[in-house]
């Protein structure tokens, strides 16, 4: 059984701590990386406020910075020049869980910059403007780049056979294609599962996960249901099962546990 590519998430918010996670991800094993451009347009401010005890709490937050602070070329640059695994660039509405400011157009300036650049892997989202997808994967296509057409689905989880519909509607949509919802409970675990079942014989590559309760079970199962790729992350700790996560050493760790080889 040939095992789905392993792809790490990386998520800094500054070119620095993109390319030391690139160092971790390489020496895990992660035979290609993503990351993530939109995170470079948020930085994380720490917040202290007094809870109902008067008590003070310091949480995390993340603020916007202006499009025009990232520099889009040397950024890029120094990503290629500091990366040696093949690079999946992703750079995420807002819409489909990403931090890029609400500025559809700069998006898809950034996304045909890092084409022209020369990236290995591209993702394109399904939803987005059909003329704009059209120019970008003409684009790609020309530059011989992988295209990852992504859906994500931040509310809800539909049943397995709208699932498999979804996907063989856009099966064209792209090299791989890429869908996740977000799964409010087991019952949604359940229907991705599903879904997955259905398409083990699929002539389609694609990667089906979950973001939340039981979102991690395709992943971890990704062998059995013939995906053809698989979203790792460098995070550890107990929440991440709540969050449909899962990190890429115990990922490894399941499926051989649970016999997976490429043998």
């Amino acid at each position: 059984m040939a095992l789905p590519l392993v792809c790490i998430v990386l998520g800094g918010n500054t070119v620095q701590e993109v390319l030391k996670q690139a160092e971790q991800a390489t020496a895990e094993g992660g035979e290609l990386i993503e990351v993530r451009f939109d995170k470079l347009y948020v930085q994380p401010v720490n917040v202290t406020v007094q809870n109902i005890d008067g008590v003070d709490e310091t949480s995390t937050e993340y603020v916007a910075r202006e499009i025009s602070d990232v520099n889009i070329d040397e950024a890029i640059k120094q990503l290629k020049k500091g990366i040696d695994k093949p690079v999946l660039f992703t750079c995420r509405s807002k819409t489909e869980g990403g931090e890029f400011p609400d500025n559809e157009e700069a998006r898809i300036g950034v996304l045909e910059q890092a084409i022209i650049s020369g990236v290995s892997w591209i993702d394109i989202e399904i939803g987005m403007e059909p003329k704009a997808r059209a120019s970008l994967l003409e684009a790609a296509k020309a530059s011989g780049a992988t295209v990852v057409a992504s859906y994500h689905d931040m509310e809800s989880t539909p049943s397995s056979d709208e699932i498999v519909e979804k996907l063989e509607a856009n099966s064209d949509a792209g090299d791989i294609i890429k869908l996740c919802y977000h799964t409010r409970h087991h019952d949604d675990a359940l229907s991705i599962f599903e879904a997955g079942w259905k398409l083990r014989n699929s002539s389609t590559s694609y990667s089906l996960m979950g973001q939340g309760i039981g979102g991690d079970w395709p992943r971890i199962h990704a062998p059995l249901l013939e995906q053809n790729m698989v979203f790792a992350t460098l995070e550890r700790g107990f929440s991440l099962a709540d969050k449909g996560l899962v990190n890429v050493r115990d990922l490894m760790i399941a499926w051989g546990m649970l016999g997976h080889s490429d043998e």
